[in-house]
């Protein structure tokens, strides 16, 4: 009776913790958008990367300029690819609506979902490695108006003693993709369910430590 009762109580408790995890994550993406976007060169290079910001706050355009506290986006990552898919670097200019490059230049239109206008995002403090992605308008609206890109988009680079080197050249747009709501609660109920079964079977076999191991991984995932 005692065994019986104590696979009834862990039942209800994942259950119960399962529902109110999925409950907050779907009040939390009731008021996110979420995008990824790529870009790829004439020779190869690419660069990948997403944005999101609050739906209740931002208007219909989003214009995003220089270092400090953002108007609305509330985080910007990207990551840069040679012709191989090699991994460059990646870069996370804005986290927490706080932006640390300064010559970010990022504007969004939410009715069209497409990125126009003046696009400089990446990182470039003139270190070794530093990489980004801009285009002419970007160059313009920084004043660099002696620098004037052969095509409309540059793939840059620093090498190892920090000379800046232009690695790919395009005039094609950077494509954005809205991230599907639904997608992070199905990753989550999977995930969820996975642990639920396997500390479902730890029960039944106690010498069994996969099961709990997991589980308890998961509880700290929630109570994070």
């Amino acid at each position: 009776m005692t065994h019986l009762f104590t696979k009834t109580a862990i039942s209800l408790v994942t259950t119960t913790t399962l529902a109110l995890a999925i409950a907050i994550t779907t009040n939390n993406l009731a008021h996110a958008a979420e995008f990824n976007f790529n870009w790829k060169g004439d020779t190869g290079y690419s660069a990948k990367g997403s944005f999101n910001y609050d739906t209740t706050t931002a208007p219909s355009v989003i214009s995003e300029t220089g270092l400090g506290a953002t108007k609305n986006l509330q985080s910007l990552s990207i990551s840069f690819f040679d012709p191989l898919s090699n991994l460059i670097n990646s870069f996370t200019p804005v986290l927490n609506s706080l932006s640390n490059y300064g010559f970010l230049r990022f504007n969004f239109d939410s009715t069209t979902e497409q990125i126009f206008g003046p696009f400089d995002v990446g990182k470039d403090d003139e270190f070794p490695g530093d990489t980004w992605l801009n285009n002419n308008l970007a160059l313009i609206d920084e004043g660099f108006s002696d620098e004037v890109l052969a095509k409309e988009f540059g793939f840059n680079n620093r090498d190892t003693v920090g000379t800046k080197q232009i690695l790919d050249l395009s005039n094609n747009s950077v494509q954005v993709s809205k991230v599907p709501e639904g997608s992070i609660i199905i990753g989550l109920l999977t995930v969820c369910s996975l642990g639920f079964r396997l500390k479902q079977k730890s029960i039944q076999n106690p010498k069994s430590k996969i099961g709990q191991c997991y589980f308890t991984g998961i509880q700290e995932k929630f109570n994070s």
